[in-house]
């Protein structure tokens, strides 16, 4: 899995569950270069790590998809990639590329345009800021869209989703076991000092090292399409592309991922989403769920779920979680879930019809494009509303698995843009 380990199997047929809106209208950004008519896809891959065969088998797929051409007013393909040299092996230490990747009468070329020293880390901000004004200088565009491809956990401290323990103690106390402030939000995981330690980016530190706003960003990783973070990337981009579940190993579909992104005038990033659904929609193992949301929108949401939150604080101190949709699994010494989704905790917080109503009609404004199969591996997707969102713990600090914990709250309290925007936990 792109965030964990895939640890068990199921079978049965996973059926179509999507909605999305009418009128999409992604207009390229025209910055310092207006005159330049060429888009720019950036592919960023932190695959030092347990992806690292599948990120190479996906470099392989995309020679068999569309590609530009070389010529000055050509669209650009970019990719940056940091993979391991045999899978699982962090022994041997590798160097980041930027490379891109084009067609000459029909043949797919690839150049290297830059390569960094061996050991550097792609699961780095500044290397994302380094890389993105590098594409800048070299390419301007009207437009920059980018792919992220690694493990990620969502708005979770850095190693909290697989094991919460090393924060926590036993006890799902209040402060890190070894007395540390752990990072949060995290994006990207590569291993160093032979794969005993690990680096990954905190989201705050992600969204601060975009550079400049891209007119998309489609995460191939696990748990990003969160409420948490959809708004801590709303100035960083236009369009967002995520699951709020997993994402298998293999990802999304990069035969067809240039189709989509590159080859129309417009970038289609409904039609990857899309695509993505699709090569799961029938496996009797995994199962997919995706969303796009459109970012420009999300403040008629903050604003509806800050008077609800205030309105149903009772409701949701006091629901029973294990009657809420949820889109992460336990795994490993996580014990407890993490992932709730938006609309259904306030709907069992007992928010009345009106008020789902107008949380839905915000919802309808955010999300362009809303998918999901009835089950992803071992979790019911039943009542799902495309975003996830974390369920504090208090008042009494439950220690079941349908709740957070007071380590958590305390964290969610002190560093989740969206808590400030919305003060879910006071």
């Amino acid at each position: 899995m792109k965030g964990v380990r895939f640890i068990s199997l199921l079978t049965g047929l996973v059926l179509l569950l999507s909605c999305q809106r009418d009128g999409l209208d992604l207009t390229l950004t025209v910055g310092p270069y207006g005159h330049e008519t060429r888009k720019v896809m950036l592919l960023y891959e932190a695959g030092f790590n347990s992806l690292g065969s599948d990120i190479s088998a996906n470099i392989e797929a995309l020679r068999d998809g569309y590609l530009p051409g070389n010529g000055r007013n050509d669209d650009i393909f970019l990719i940056f990639s940091h993979v391991t040299r045999r899978n699982r092996v962090y022994s041997t230490e590798t160097s980041p590329v930027l490379m891109r990747m084009y067609q000459v009468h029909g043949e797919p070329r690839m150049d290297t345009l830059h390569v960094w020293p061996v050991g550097t880390s792609a699961a780095n901000a500044a290397m994302v800021t380094e890389v993105l004004n590098l594409v800048k200088e070299e390419f301007p565009a009207s437009g920059y869209g980018a792919v992220f491809s690694s493990h990620a956990t969502g708005w979770l401290p850095e190693g909290y989703f697989s094991n919460p323990k090393s924060y926590e103690g036993t006890d799902r106390g209040t402060r890190s076991s070894n007395g540390t402030q752990p990072r949060q939000h995290t994006f990207g995981q590569e291993y160093y000092a032979s794969g005993k330690e690990v680096e990954e980016i905190e989201l705050h530190d992600f969204a601060a090292a975009i550079p400049y706003k891209l007119d998309y960003i489609l995460f191939d990783a696990c748990l990003m399409a969160s409420v948490e973070v959809a708004w801590q990337l709303r100035d960083a981009c236009h369009y967002l592309g995520a699951a709020p579940c997993e994402i298998p190993a293999a990802g999304f579909n990069y035969h067809t991922l240039t189709h989509h992104l590159l080859e129309p005038d417009v970038p289609d990033l409904q039609g990857a989403c899309e695509d993505y659904f699709a090569r799961y929609q029938f496996d009797s193992v995994y199962g997919a769920a995706i969303t796009m949301v459109d970012c420009s929108r999300l403040d008629p949401l903050a604003s509806v779920c800050r008077d609800l939150f205030s309105r149903y604080r009772d409701g949701i101190r006091n629901l029973d979680g294990e009657n809420v949709q949820v889109y992460d699994r336990i795994t490993g010494s996580k014990r407890y879930y993490a992932f709730f989704d938006l609309k259904d905790m306030l709907r069992e917080a007992g928010a009345s019809e009106t008020d789902l109503a107008a949380l839905q009609d915000a919802l309808d404004q955010a999300i362009v494009y809303e998918a999901h199969t009835a089950r992803f591996i071992s979790i019911p997707l039943e009542r799902c509303c495309g975003l996830a969102m974390y369920l504090p713990a208090y008042p009494d600090y439950r220690a079941d698995s349908w709740h957070g914990t007071r380590f958590l709250d305390d964290r969610y309290k002190q560093n989740v843009a969206w808590n400030k925007a919305t003060s879910l936990v006071e």
